[in-house]
Formats: structure tokens, C-alpha cells, sequence
């Protein structure tokens, strides 16, 4: 072959070559660009979700069933005012069980507080925290407000060894609970309970608390661990190892109890009418009952009524055998007084409004569990 017949590539080509290469090396830096961004999105969002479990806990660490940690707001009883304060003891905080974020070996020390793109998290002490880096926001809310973590309820009932509520003794049971107050302190409350034995304590932050119960008189104690959860009513029921009211004035009857013939159906036998009587000895205050039934087709209601007043109904899901009912307000029933109770508008479809048939609960066994412990069985 002659060198004559040997050509190179002309101008045109060279430029059109370099031009694919520019495309090429485009898109590359364009792809990995977009990945880089999509590792930092995840980045940041598994650090917020480790944020989060630093403020409130890790709601999947269970021991024996029950959950075990709660983070910052189990051990301080509020939220932290900033994302410092998961690491550094707030001065005079001695509930503070911290550090409640670790870095890793290769992290600086404030690393925590910024996101992958080294913007420093907003978070002000409400129940999100916001990362602003990617320009544009990424959210992690880990609660609906501050109430659902630090308003919640445990409510119960105190007994004796025999089953029965203190009656007139009432005033000699005192009831403590202990909690983190937010501000780095604990506080106790303490309340005697109902004559029927009820007692509640509200704004009560998540976490395991201890609530105990003491007989003045005898000192016998009853103690219980609670685990109280984000926006929740927790029902504690305490009972003593012994008869310890003996030698007070105060319960003796037999507790609520049916009155023998009562028990009757209204509108087509869609209506259950029953009376009760309080034997107790003490007045009784009632904050829910539970109706026990077995029917064929199933059969459930919406409405519950005492004394002709609606202390109970829903529009939505209704109320099945074994529910617990809980009124809108509680209702006392006076030492030897006779009440009328209604349970209304049977039907057999647990939800909705259409294709709705209404049931007969006649030869229907009821057991009727009420909130002081009384139980009463009636057939209609």
C-alpha cells in the first residue's frame, strides 16, 4: 500500500466526534448528578427519621409487649427547645437521659444538626423538623401536636382484695403518680378516688410511669407500671391483696345491680330497656359499659342512653358485642336509686348506612359489664 492511499479523519469529522463526546459526557455528569441528589435525599431523610426517634423514642423496641423507649419526651416530660439539646444536658435538667444521638467515628460533632447538603436542620421545638437543603423542603413530622405526646390520660378503677371500690374509705386511698414535668424535674400528683373507686390523672406525658395506690389507714400498698402512649386514655385498674376497707363505713351492698323484669324490647325489638339498682352503699359514678351478647344474624348498635339522656353515639362504626362503650360524661347513680339504661337501634352491619336491615334482639342473653366492675345478666 502507498502512503498516498492512507487518509486521516477530516475537520468535520473531528468536530462531529467531539461533539458526541460532549453529549455523552453530559448526560453522564447529568445522570450522576441526579443520583448524587437522590442519595442525598435519602441521606437526610434517614437522618430525620433518626431525629425523630431521638425525640419520641423508637415505637418497634418492645420488651415482653410493651414498648420501651420514648427518647427526650419520655425521660423529660416536653420537647426539646433544639436539636442541641438531644446531646447536651440542658443546665438543671436531671431527668435528662441523654446523649440520645451518636455520631459515627467519621462524623464531626454538629453533623447531627445539618442536612446532606450542609444546611443546618429547622427545628424549634414543635413536632417537625425540616430539612432545606435540596432547595426545596423535606418534612418529618413525627407527631399531630405537643398534646398528643405530653396530654395524655390514665384512668381507672381501685378495688380491694374482695373486688369491692372503697365506698366511704375513699377519702383514706390516696393515688400518686410520678412523671417528668418538662422542665427537667419530677413532679407527683396525688387524688383520692370516687366512692364507685374511679380515679383519672391527665396531662400525662409518654412513657412507663408508676402509679400507686396506699391505704392511709393500713398502709397497704398497690403498685402499677403504665406505659402510656402518643394521644391516649389509658385504663389502669388497681386492686389491694386484701379486704382492706373492713372496718370503714363504706361498701358493703352488693354493688349495681338488674332489677328482676326490667328487661324489655322497644321499636320492633330493635331497643334493649333494662333498670339497674345501686346496692352498693355509696353513690356510684359510671364512665362506660360493656354489652356481652350473642346473636344470629350478628347484630350491632349505635346509641346508648341513661336515665333518657344519649350518653353514648356513634355515626360511624357501630358498637358490637364485647365493645367497651365509653360515655360522654359520667353519670352517677345515687345509693339505692333506680336507673333506666337503653341500648338502641340494633342492626346487622357493623358500618354504613345502605343495605341496612334492622335485628330483633328477641331471646337475647345479655351480660353488662359496667365501669365500677359490676356485672349484671339479663335475657329479653
Amino acid at each position: 500500500m502507498s502512503l498516498k492511499s492512507i487518509r486521516g479523519f477530516t475537520l468535520i469529522e473531528l468536530v462531529m466526534v467531539i461533539i458526541i463526546i460532549g453529549v455523552l459526557a453530559g448526560v453522564a455528569m447529568k445522570s450522576m448528578s441526579s443520583a448524587i441528589q437522590t442519595g442525598r435525599i435519602e441521606s437526610t431523610k434517614q437522618e430525620m427519621e433518626q431525629l425523630a426517634s431521638a425525640i419520641v423514642g423508637n415505637p418497634d423496641l418492645v420488651s415482653n409487649g410493651s414498648r420501651t423507649d420514648f427518647g427526650y419526651v419520655g425521660d423529660v416530660g416536653s420537647l426539646p427547645s433544639n436539636l442541641d439539646a438531644l446531646v447536651n444536658q440542658p443546665t438543671g435538667f436531671t431527668t435528662w437521659k441523654g446523649p440520645y444521638i451518636r455520631n459515627s467515628f467519621n462524623q464531626a460533632s454538629e453533623d447531627f444538626k445539618r442536612d446532606a447538603w450542609n444546611a443546618l436542620y429547622n427545628f424549634t421545638g414543635g413536632v417537625t423538623i425540616i430539612s432545606s437543603g435540596s432547595g426545596s423542603n423535606i418534612t418529618k413530622q413525627f407527631a399531630n401536636a405537643a398534646a398528643d405526646l405530653t396530654g395524655n390520660t390514665i384512668q381507672g378503677v381501685v378495688l380491694d382484695g374482695s373486688g369491692s371500690p372503697p365506698g366511704a374509705c375513699n377519702g383514706d386511698v390516696t393515688i400518686s403518680i410520678t412523671y417528668p414535668d418538662g422542665t427537667g424535674a419530677t413532679a407527683t400528683t396525688t387524688a383520692n378516688p370516687s366512692a364507685n373507686g374511679n380515679y383519672s390523672f391527665s396531662n400525662i406525658p409518654i412513657g412507663i410511669r408508676t402509679v400507686k395506690a396506699i391505704n392511709d389507714p393500713t398502709h397497704d400498698t398497690a403498685t402499677t407500671y403504665v406505659t402510656v402512649l402518643p394521644k391516649s386514655t389509658i385504663i389502669n385498674n388497681i386492686k389491694f391483696g386484701a379486704a382492706v376497707w373492713n372496718g370503714c363505713n363504706g361498701a358493703s351492698g352488693n354493688g349495681l345491680q338488674y332489677v328482676a323484669g326490667s328487661a324489655h324490647l322497644e321499636n320492633d325489638g330493635t331497643y334493649v330497656r333494662f333498670d339497674i339498682y345501686n346496692d352498693t352503699g355509696a353513690n356510684v359514678t359510671i364512665e362506660w359499659l360493656k354489652a356481652e351478647y350473642s346473636h344470629t344474624p350478628n347484630a350491632y348498635y349505635s346509641q346508648v342512653r341513661w336515665g333518657g339522656q344519649t350518653v353514648a353515639n356513634t355515626n360511624g362504626q357501630r358498637y358490637s358485642s364485647g365493645t367497651q362503650v365509653n360515655f360522654n360524661s359520667s353519670r352517677t347513680i345515687n345509693n339505692g336509686a333506680n336507673i333506666t339504661i337503653e341500648l338502641r337501634y340494633f342492626v346487622d352491619k357493623e358500618n354504613g348506612n345502605g343495605n341496612v336491615d334492622d335485628v330483633n334482639m328477641a331471646g337475647t342473653t345479655f351480660t353488662i359489664t359496667f365501669s365500677d366492675n359490676s356485672v349484671i345478666t339479663f335475657s329479653v
